[in-house]
């Protein structure tokens, strides 16, 4: 899905200007930064297709990108089937990599950077997820139930989001027309 011509030039005309992007790619999936081997590990789906992470392993460290949100809500409504187990092996990669910390690129700046926290946290929420979409029929009620559970969660509007993608996939249609009409808020 190409997210910039399919959601953001649609709520924004005109106002971003044109980008185009040469992609090289790393050869070994591996680089050096300042005396650091920094390896390119593909995690597969996260809050989209074909994520990945940055393992920096003599620092004990990940940048995990999407794979791990960090006290907000996680941007669900790409995995509008409801079904959260790619996202899940995502994570299972990013902790097979055995981590001590990790950065999440979306995060409360108030919480610690705790790979065990963040990862246990991860899993909990495409749980709650999940359950909370099993047990209700509606966006607003699933959209009510994550912030009982997550109140202190930033990125209600993120929250939102997914729940409209989510039931707007039961319904039907394509998933960039869901995607877009989830964003129309």
């Amino acid at each position: 899905m190409y997210a910039r011509e399919v959601l953001w030039d649609l709520m924004w005309p005109g106002q971003i200007p044109p980008s185009p992007v040469t992609a090289v790619t790393v050869p070994g999936k591996r680089l050096t930064l300042e005396g650091h081997d920094l390896h390119i590990v593909e995690s597969g789906h996260a809050d989209s297709d074909d994520s990945a992470v940055l393992h920096v392993p003599d620092l004990g460290r990940v940048v995990a990108g999407d794979a791990i949100c960090s006290g907000v809500h996680m941007y669900l409504a790409e995995s509008a089937d409801g079904d959260f187990g790619p996202w899940r092996q995502a994570v299972d990669t990013l902790a097979a990599l055995k981590p001590r910390r990790i950065v999440a690129r979306h995060q409360n700046r108030n919480l610690d950077d705790n790979a065990a926290r963040l990862i246990a946290e991860t899993r909990r929420y495409l749980d709650d997820a999940a359950a909370a979409l099993a047990a209700h029929d509606t966006p607003a009620d699933f959209f009510d139930a994550m912030l009982k559970r997550y109140p202190e969660h930033l990125g209600p509007t993120v929250l939102w989001v997914s729940a409209r993608a989510l039931y707007l996939a039961r319904e039907g249609g394509g998933p960039v027309q869901n995607l877009i009409a989830a964003w129309r808020l």
